[in-house]
């Protein structure tokens, strides 16, 4: 198994420092699936933390009296905080690396969702989760952008939807959780049980720094080139063992540029060739923040409120949030053969499509079986997303300019939405939410189809030369 920071100097025939070319002709072994491991059970972590608010909403609403526009401000407000850290984690991930960021944030929200079980009142818990989503800002983009810079150009995406999918166990397996532990406590002491154990991934942060390599085609970026090439050597070596064969030569990349890296800053993705990108990313990413939010935030309430009890609304939720497992992988499969345009395209129109129906059930299993399909497509689209932009910036501003898109989908799709969510169901009923919810899909489809660009097969490298010869 690979581990970090160690390895000797390369002894190779071939030159060091091409690491596209190098990285570009390893096949997929269990070195690889190591790494997506580690990258993606971070995710599922943080996902988990997510997961445990809206589990624990019904007990919480109770036990502090909560309005409809309380119970917005506290879904929104760990939302909030992650759009407030991402711009800055992704630049800082820029510019000190990926590994550290990562570390960095699983530390400080696991911290704070520890601290939140001790909370004496709303005002505190609404102040612990805002500081909470600081630190998973510094969490999400980072995962998609290590796999992009890790796996060749002919699984980027796939692998992606497998990691991706680790999200969607940690909010199948949150209810799930609560179901464990909140029928067995009263409400004003199992919801904070339910923290604290919620907290123990904290311990995940020393697997991260010990046994997760750095980027090496970061490290080559920033002219860390002797750690670069520890790095790669390494994993090359760990192939050659594993396969028992030599690797073939590497091809050669052409080099998008001979000198220093451009300085970047958080105004970077708003500047030619970048812009566009940014707009067109971040249109499509707020249509599906927006469903996967309400989905993964408010199912247990509004089954909830539609007569069915604590236990059945939680078993419900699960079924739910499991649905995006299978969609997020065949998502990623999908989006490799078929492009990240069009396989975004088809998920999000039928999850529209399925949040009109949801709206108008009124059975348990028409409810269940509408809301697996917004999960499994809605949820779904995630991977193909994403990986296209995690592929629309250059390494040098990659996390900052994924941070940028993921900013502004989280502010709108969750912030906002979450906060609106449920004054729009108080006052409209859930066919007027899950109407909203589908305007902002089919706005997103729009857009998706007039200006997103494809990335499909192409090297990180490839698109790089491409983007900048734009400018």
């Amino acid at each position: 198994m690979f581990q970090s920071g160690s390895g000797s100097s390369v002894s190779s025939s071939f030159k060091p420092l091409n690491v596209s070319g190098r990285m570009e002709r390893l096949p997929v072994t269990r070195i690889t699936w190591h790494i997506v491991f580690l990258a993606g059970f971070a995710w599922f972590i943080e996902s988990l933390d997510i997961g445990v608010l809206g589990v624990a909403l019904n007990p919480i609403k109770e036990v502090m009296h909560l309005t409809p526009s309380n119970v917005g401000l506290l879904t929104a407000a760990s939302t909030f905080g992650i759009v407030l850290g991402l711009i800055p984690a992704g630049f800082l991930s820029d510019k000190y690396g990926r590994k550290r960021l990562l570390v960095f944030g699983i530390v400080e929200y696991s911290l704070l969702t520890l601290a939140c079980a001790f909370s004496p009142n709303y005002q505190v818990l609404l102040l612990l989760r805002f500081l909470s989503g600081l630190g998973m800002g510094a969490v999400f983009p980072l995962p998609y952008a290590i796999v992009s810079e890790f796996v060749n150009s002919r699984q980027r995406t796939l692998f992606n939807g497998m990691m991706d999918a680790f999200l969607s166990v940690g909010y199948f397996i949150a209810p799930l959780l609560g179901m464990m532990i909140l029928p067995h406590f009263n409400f004003s002491i199992g919801w904070r049980i339910f923290f604290v154990v919620s907290a123990a991934p904290l311990f995940y942060a020393f697997v991260i720094q010990r046994w997760l390599p750095e980027s090496p085609r970061w490290l080559a970026k920033k002219g860390r080139t002797e750690q670069a090439e520890r790095t790669l050597s390494q994993i090359e070596r760990s192939i050659e063992r594993l396969t028992q064969r030599q690797l073939p030569d590497p091809e050669l990349e052409r080099q998008t540029s001979a000198g220093t890296v451009p300085k970047v800053s958080v105004r970077t993705p708003w500047t030619r060739p970048f812009i566009t990108r940014t707009i067109s990313r971040s249109i499509a990413a707020t249509g599906t923040f927006f469903m996967f939010y309400i989905v993964m935030t408010y199912m247990p309430t509004i089954f909830r409120s539609h007569g069915f009890s604590f236990a059945h609304s939680l078993i419900f939720t699960a079924i739910v949030t499991g649905a995006a497992i299978p969609g997020k992988i065949l998502n990623g499969y999908f989006a490799e053969r078929l492009g990240r345009k069009v396989v975004y395209v088809l998920f999000m129109g039928i999850a529209g499509i399925a949040s009109l129906f949801f709206g108008l059930a009124s059975t348990p299993s028409s409810m269940v079986l509408y809301a697996c399909i917004m999960s499994f497509f809605g949820t779904g689209a995630f991977p193909a997303l994403k990986m296209s932009y995690a592929e629309q910036y250059p390494t040098h501003v990659r996390t900052t300019g994924a941070a940028t898109v993921e900013t502004i989908g989280r502010l709108l799709g969750g912030v906002i939405g979450s906060y609106a969510m449920p004054i729009i169901l108080s006052n409209g009923g859930l066919s007027d939410g899950t109407a909203v919810i589908a305007a902002v899909a089919f706005v997103a489809l729009v857009f998706e189809v007039g200006f997103s660009k494809e990335s499909k097969g192409a090297t990180l490298e490839q698109l790089e030369v491409a983007m900048l010869q734009s400018k």
